[in-house]
C-alpha cells in the first residue's frame, strides 16, 4: 500500500499557520487554473470567493503581527515572512474575488496576477505544475 503524508515521528497537531498556508495554496491553484483558462463552474467560483475572504482576513492579522514583531525585534517562532508578502496575498485575494465574480482581467492585470503568483509561490515554495492536476479540467 502506498502511504502518503508525514512520517509518524514528524507528525504534530495542525496550527493556524498550517491552515492559512493550505488555504493560500488552494487559492494559488485556483488562480493558476483561471490564468490557464480552466472552467470556472459555480462551485469553484463560490469556493474562490469564500477562500479569498478567509485568506485576506488571516493575511491582515499576520501582517499586523509581523510588523509588530519587526518593530520589537523579536523572533516570531512561526511563519517568517516580510510584510510585503502579506500585501501580495491581499492583492491576490482581491484579484481572485474579481475574476470569480465574472470580471475579466485585462492583459496587464493578468500579467500582474502572474507576477504576483510567482512571488507568492517562491515564498511558500509551491511549485506544482497545473498539468499534474487533472481535477482542474472539470468545473
Amino acid at each position: 500500500m502506498l502511504r502518503l503524508g508525514t512520517k509518524p515521528e514528524y507528525m504534530r497537531e495542525m496550527e493556524l499557520d498550517d491552515i492559512f498556508l493550505s488555504r493560500l495554496q488552494l487559492l494559488v491553484i485556483m488562480a493558476k487554473a483561471y490564468l490557464n483558462q480552466y472552467p470556472l463552474g459555480e462551485f469553484r467560483q463560490r469556493s474562490i470567493i469564500e477562500n479569498a475572504a478567509l485568506v485576506r482576513i488571516d493575511a491582515e492579522g499576520l501582517a499586523e503581527e509581523a510588523s509588530a514583531l519587526e518593530t520589537d525585534n523579536l523572533d516570531s517562532g512561526g511563519m517568517d515572512f516580510e510584510p510585503v508578502f502579506y500585501q501580495r496575498i491581499k492583492l491576490l485575494t482581491v484579484m481572485a474575488e474579481a475574476f470569480a465574480k465574472g470580471h475579466a482581467l485585462e492583459n496587464h492585470k493578468r500579467e500582474a496576477l502572474e507576477h504576483n503568483l510567482e512571488s507568492i509561490c517562491e515564498a511558500i515554495t509551491f511549485r506544482k505544475k497545473l498539468s499534474e492536476m487533472q481535477f482542474l479540467k472539470v468545473a
